[in-house]
């Protein structure tokens, strides 16, 4: 019954974020647990509770977009988003691994050589942030396109019985959005700095034989950055993880580890990509940002790679015990 108790607040609690998602949680099993001794069945209580999204509302939720978008519609943007992005990743880190001869496979080198030789595909690849900014927009006018020929029923349905309770997922399928967003603000801040520097005249004064590699570790850095960003607004759309979501975005973030990872080992990073150290504050700076670069890549990637595989182990559990 603990189990029953437990679903219930975290489909209501789903709803919310932070400190406000816990007091919610607190006060309610509380006032569940003092109602408890007046019925019979803990199942006859939670359905006179009400709705989930009822209860949120009480509480004092309020949905940011009252719209609600054809569940289709969105899946298939959705699909289009992480599709499109990842093949442009997969080019782009090919071209890049390939600059900095991480790659020794002879097949990557022909890719590199005919990318070089059309104007068209090296200038995609050379603005990586103008063409995920670009797959962003397209996907929102496409959604609002597409959603609006094909309508769907804006009535929430809050019917509530015995058999709704028991679907309920677990509390473990609830995405909390509250690290992601602690995590993404900390990113932004930081490649808002980092762009801001390597844009500046500063850097251009900086004349030394690693100096272009660090040009070009910027744009090999840009694809990642932009779809981490991407993956966070679709993540923040999710009341509840599904495992078509969590396939997508598990495949992006262990493939931006393996390509960083392969790009620090073999590309002598240390030894041939940094500045020296004893010249000047500016030098040193250039290193603690790239390297900083690569740790969030990698720390918010690995994050999100582990948290998938929890939530897509809990969903597997799950549709073995049904």
């Amino acid at each position: 019954m603990n189990d029953l108790l437990e679903r219930y607040l975290g489909a209501v609690c789903s709803f919310f974020m932070g400190k406000k998602k816990k007091s919610v949680y607190q006060e309610l099993k509380q006032q569940i647990q003092t109602s408890a001794k007046h019925y019979d069945d803990l199942e006859d209580l939670l359905v006179s509770y009400g709705h989930p999204r009822s209860i949120a509302l009480t509480y004092g939720y309020r949905p940011v977009l009252s719209h609600i978008y054809n569940p289709y519609i969105v899946n298939k943007v959705e699909k289009f988003v992480f599709t499109f992005s990842f093949i442009y990743l997969f080019f782009s880190t090919l071209y890049y691994l390939q600059q900095f001869q991480c790659l020794s496979f002879q097949s990557s080198a022909t890719v590199v050589a005919k990318l070089n030789t059309s104007t068209i595909i090296y200038w995609i690849l050379s603005h990586p942030i103008i063409i995920m900014g670009s797959v962003f927009v397209l996907s929102v006018i496409g959604l609002i396109i597409l959603d609006r020929k094909n309508t769907f029923n804006q009535d929430y349905d809050v019917e509530w019985n015995i058999d709704k309770l028991y679907k309920l997922p677990p509390p473990s399928h609830y995405p909390s959005h509250a690290v992601e967003t602690i995590f993404i603000i900390v990113f932004a801040i930081y490649f808002f700095f980092f762009s801001f520097y390597f844009t500046s005249n500063k850097i251009l004064e900086i004349q030394h034989a690693s100096s272009q590699m660090i040009h070009l570790m910027t744009y090999f850095f840009q694809p990642f950055i932009m779809i981490i960003f991407l993956d966070y607004i679709v993540d923040m759309t999710k009341k509840i993880y599904t495992r078509r979501y969590l396939k997508y975005t598990s495949v992006i973030n262990l493939f931006t580890i393996i390509a960083l990872i392969v790009f620090v080992m073999n590309s002598d990073f240390l030894k041939h990509y940094l500045l020296p150290l004893d010249i000047s504050f500016d030098y040193i700076l250039i290193n603690v940002l790239i390297i900083g670069a690569i740790t969030m890549i990698l720390v918010i990637s690995s994050y999100k790679l582990l948290r998938n595989i929890k939530a897509y182990r809990s969903l597997f559990k799950e549709a073995v015990t049904k």
